[in-house]
């Protein structure tokens, strides 16, 4: 596979605007430092390696699974200052609710004017999609969100591209979004969780992306990107 065809591949995650925090995120990509990927230097996402020696037959992918995301790592960044706030805590309600939003979104957005097929198991798959819900990031704690504070935060997510036959990761991006009310994340009441909006573009994005690396599209927004080897 090309570096400039990896390159158009990393738009099929990254048409995304990173969102600085001044907490850290204690996440590493397992792709960082890793000589067999390239990473992206002018991406607008948080960091982005690409697999310098995947196969190309990925032109010609079409089926797609996504995968359940990995709550896991999932940590809650609070205000600088804030202390332990249990109730920030992911209980099964809202983990369900998370896992619908992101199958959900991604689901649409990818097979958006019939441009991918998302099928309902892996071993039918072409590309998985792996999702790792890495951080959530209120921008107040509670007591100022009372006294009137506005209730905006972010969401950090590692999203990797996979090849479903060889299991090697294609493309990695890791990316933080704003939302003007990361306090509903927990009114879950509708199965709507108000990350939803967020997920959907980064849906929207993997889409255009993947079009422009298949040479299905001409969409100026997918632009190649300037990558360097990793030491």
């Amino acid at each position: 596979m090309s570096i400039k065809y990896l390159a158009a591949m990393a738009a099929a995650l990254l048409v995304l605007g990173g969102c600085a925090q001044s907490n850290t995120v204690g996440y590493t990509a397992p792709e960082r430092g890793d000589a067999d990927y390239l990473k992206g230097k002018n991406t607008r996402a948080d960091e982005l390696y690409l697999n310098s020696s995947a196969s190309p037959g990925g032109r010609d992918f079409r089926n797609v699974f996504i995968a359940p995301a990995n709550l896991s790592k999932l940590q809650i960044i609070q205000p600088e200052g804030a202390g332990h706030d249990a109730d920030w805590q992911v209980n099964d309600v809202e983990e369900g609710a998370l896992q619908t939003a992101i199958e959900d979104e991604f689901s649409a957005a990818l097979a958006y004017q019939s441009a991918f097929n998302i099928v309902a198991r892996k071993d039918e798959a072409e590309m998985v999609v792996h999702t790792t819900v890495v951080a959530i990031h209120p921008n107040a704690n509670r007591e100022q969100v009372a006294a009137g504070a506005k209730s905006g935060g972010a969401i950090t997510v590692s999203i990797a591209l996979v090849d479903a036959k060889s299991g090697v990761v294609l493309v990695r991006s890791v990316d933080t979004k704003s939302t003007d009310d990361i306090w509903a994340f927990h009114q879950v009441e509708n199965g709507d969780a108000a990350v939803n909006l967020i997920f959907r573009s980064w849906g929207n994005s993997m889409r255009r992306g993947i079009l422009h690396l298949q040479g299905r599209s001409t969409d100026p927004l997918a632009a190649p990107i300037i990558t360097k080897q990793q030491k």
